[in-house]
Order: C-alpha cells, then structure tokens, then sequence
C-alpha cells in the first residue's frame, strides 16, 4: 500500500513537473516572441516615419523649390531627421533578408542625400537646377516606393509572427488545463483506489477479528489478494497469531485433559491395584490345588493372565502420570536421531519401509535428556510403520528455523507416506488410551511423546492427508546457557 501510495504521488508530482516544465517552456517562447513583436511593432512605425520623412523632403523641394536660406535650412533639417530615422531602423536586429534591404534602402538614401546636396549648391542656372531637382525627386520617389515594399514586407511578417504568439498563448492555456485536469484525475483514481483498498482490507480484518471474537480460533486471512505489502504483512501477521492461539489453546486443553485423566488415574490405580493382586493371589493358590480339574485350571490361567495384563497397564498408567522432570544436558539432536535408528532397523525391514534420514550435524544445540526424546523417535517411527502395513518410505528431516513468535527453534519432521489421519482425529491422538491400532497398542504412546516433549520445553505438530501420509514435527528450543548442569 505504501508503495503504491508513493507511486501515486510521485506520478502526480511527474505530471505537475512536465506540465510545469511545458508551460514555463512556453510562456518563455512566448515572452520572447512578445518582445520581438513589440520590437517589429516599434520598427514598423520607424519605417513609416521614415516614408514620411522622405514624403516631407519631397514636398518641401515641390513647394518651396529652394527659393531662399530659409528654405534650404528646412530642408537640411528634414534629411538630418530622415538619416536619424534610417540609423535607428538599421540599428534593429532584422532577418537576414530584411537586413539586406534595409542596406539597400540606405544606398539609395545616401545617393538621395548627395543629390540633394549638390541640387542645393548648383548653379541657378535653369536647365542644370531643373536637371538636380528631376534626379531630387527620382531618387525619393525610389527611396519611398522600396521603402514602402519593405514595410508591406515587414507588415506580413509582422501578422505571421503576432499569430505564432497568439498560438503559443493557446497552447501555453492548452497545457495548463490539460495539467490541472490530469492532476485532477489522477488525484481522484488515487483516493477511489485507496479507498476502495483501506475499505476492502479492512472488512477483512473486521471479519476475522468478529469470527475470532466468536470462538472460531482455526480461521485465516486470505492474503492472495489483499492489495498493499502493510496489509498483506499484517493479515500474514494475524494467521501467525491465530495459529499460535490454536496451538496455545491445544496444549492448555492437552495440559488439563493430561492432569485430569493423571489425577483420575492414580486413583484408579490405587484403588484397582490391591483387588487385583487378591485376584492374582487366589488364582495361583487355585493353581496349586491338586484337586481342581485340568480343564477348570484352565480358566484360572486366563485370570492370571489377565490380571497380569491389567496390572501392567496399571504400571504403565503410573508410570505415565508421575514422570519426573527431565535433567536436561546438551545434546546434539542429529546424533540422537541416529541413535534411535538402530531400535527400528529391525522392525522397518519387517514392514518393508525404507528410512531416509536428512539430519546435518551443523545443527544448533538442544538441551534434553537424550533417552527420554530417544523414546519419542522411536514411538513416533513405530507409528509411521503401522501407517504403512504395504510398506513405504519414512524420511526424517532436522532443521534450524524460527517459530511465530521469532524464538530459535530446531526441528525434527518424521514424514511417512501412509493412509493419513483422518481429520476428525486429528484433534485426539495425543489424549491417553486413544488408539486406531487394532493390535495390542495401549494409546499411551502418542500421549507419553507429546508429554516428553512438553517437558522439555517444546511441542509436536501434525500434518496428515489421508492418503498421502502424515508428518509428525518434534519441535525443541534452541540450548541456552541457562540450561547448562541443570
């Protein structure tokens, strides 16, 4: 989301930026444009003030015809403003063919100038006056007709560049509302697709949160198609949560069925115990007796034997409900592994299972107490053989990874490629006596491995398909130095 967010308002800020860039771009050309247009405007009246000027000479040598130092003076005056006028007209900054003209323009003035100059100091003589002032009035009449060329000339061009600024004022307009309106729109599909995100995301969260709030703990955040990286890394968050909420609630309701059946069997152990040994009494008394028929000691033997039986259960019963904590040392758990392997091998031919062991002995440390988590291994391989009467392959995998909440931890995985636990199993298979073994399994084996392993400081989590195979996972802290002689 964040980044998305980020996206978005470096795009505006792009969009703002060019259109910015355009529009100062323009409005550049277009000062410059607007100054070269005042600049043709200020030339073009210094080309019709110098016509004029040369209309003037023209009409003053027509009018007064040079009668008197008056009139000369006049006249003197009249060409110094004509030449005033053509220095200012050159001094501009022209096109190349304009400045062409305007050189050409003041060839022809100067030539003007020197005619009017020798008609001033001629002879008044008649047919040379009248000569000087024919070539007078020529020449002007030249000066202006070029004079006026250029500046129907100049006047186009003058037209041509007011409408380029005139279209570069458009078009700086043009990008101004084109900018304002994508930076509109964009802004607008930025907050409806925030909005419409933070609004989706959080209905999720609300929903998990009020079916969480109801008891209904194994729920999970779908987080394929939650939209921003916070909100996927949150709802992840959240599963992570709601999965350690599970297996909390697991291992308190583990705790208490495990303290209640241990505190119901001790005193059914006690109770049961001393009736049974009278049983066991008395049968063999009853064995004894020469008396009693062989066919009637028969049934005695098969009390003995069953009293005997349900006395070892009771052993195993105490024995399961008053274990003493463990003394806990550091192991290395891939050589415990390997120590439990030889126990099986025997077992894993007969059921035609082949093992595959993957344990590194880089692994970290664990402090546990070696024999008893022995015991596991082997109880948790002598069910993957049960769950594979065909055959199949069992693997064991050691790995050092990270639980939920961040905690080194070293786990050990016993996958099997049996039939599967069905789902409605699942949440039984550690309770005591609980079996689907139908040989002489006493339940007690899952149950004594889950208690080991709490006892230790960790946990067992189960995976299973049916079908396809179950995978038993040994969880267990990393060893701390705290552990160490205790």
């Amino acid at each position: 989301m964040k980044k998305k967010i980020l996206v978005g308002f470096s795009l505006l800020v792009f969009i703002v930026f060019v259109g910015g860039i355009l529009a100062v771009y323009r409005i550049t050309t277009s000062t410059n444009r607007m100054d070269r247009l005042i600049q043709l405007h200020q030339v073009e009246i210094m080309r019709e003030d110098l016509i004029i000027r040369v209309q003037t000479v023209q009409s003053h040598i027509d009018r007064y015809r040079l009668r008197n130092n008056t009139d000369v003076d006049s006249l003197v005056g009249q060409v110094k403003e004509m030449n005033r006028v053509m220095d200012s007209c050159l001094g501009c900054h022209h096109s190349p063919e304009l400045t062409q003209g305007l050189l050409g323009m003041r060839d022809l003035a100067n030539d003007y100038q020197t005619a009017i100059s020798r008609l001033i100091t001629a002879s008044r003589t008649p047919e040379r006056f009248e000569a000087l002032e024919s070539r007078v009035r020529d020449l002007g009449q030249e000066l202006i007709t070029m004079a006026q060329g250029m500046a129907f000339t100049a006047n186009i061009h003058l037209q041509q560049k007011t409408q380029e600024t005139i279209a570069t004022v458009r078009d700086i307009r043009n990008v101004l509302y084109v900018t304002l309106f994508l930076t509109l729109l964009l802004m607008f599909v930025a907050v409806s697709m925030l909005v419409k995100s933070l609004d989706r995301n959080f209905k999720k969260l609300l929903e998990a949160t009020r079916r969480i709030s109801q008891g209904e703990l194994p729920y999970r955040i779908d987080t394929s198609d939650v939209l921003g990286n916070e909100f996927k890394e949150l709802g992840e968050s959240f599963n992570v949560m709601t999965e350690n909420l599970v297996y909390s609630q697991r291992q308190l309701v583990q705790r208490s069925k495990l303290a209640a059946i241990g505190e119901l069997a001790t005193n059914i152990a006690y109770k049961v115990n001393n009736p049974l040994t009278g049983v066991l009494s008395n049968a063999d008394l009853l064995l004894k007796d020469e008396d009693i028929p062989e066919n009637k000691k028969e049934y005695l033997r098969t009390i003995q034997h069953e009293t005997q039986r349900a006395r070892e259960k009771l052993k195993n019963l105490l024995e399961f409900t008053h274990r003493e904590p463990p003394q806990l040392v550091k192991s290395d758990i891939a050589a415990v592994v390997q120590d439990a392997l030889p126990l099986v091998k025997d077992q894993a031919v007969l059921n035609h299972v082949e093992i595959a062991v993957n344990c590194p002995s880089t692994l970290p440390s664990v402090a546990i107490n070696a024999d008893e988590m022995k015991q596991v291994f082997v109880n948790l391989i002598n069910n993957a053989f049960f769950a594979m009467p065909k055959g199949g392959t069992v693997t064991i995998q050691c790995r050092f990874v990270k639980d939920g909440f961040g905690k080194e931890i070293v786990a050990v995985d016993i996958m099997d490629t049996g039939k599967g636990i069905p789902p409605e199993q699942l949440s039984k298979i550690f309770d005591p006596f609980f079996t689907t073994r139908v040989d002489s399994g006493s339940g007690l084996g899952l149950s004594i491995s889950y208690m080991i392993v709490q006892n230790h400081g960790g946990r067992i989590e189960v995976q299973s398909t049916v079908g396809k195979g179950s995978t038993f996972t040994v969880i267990l802290p990393v060893y701390e130095t705290e552990h160490h002689g205790s």
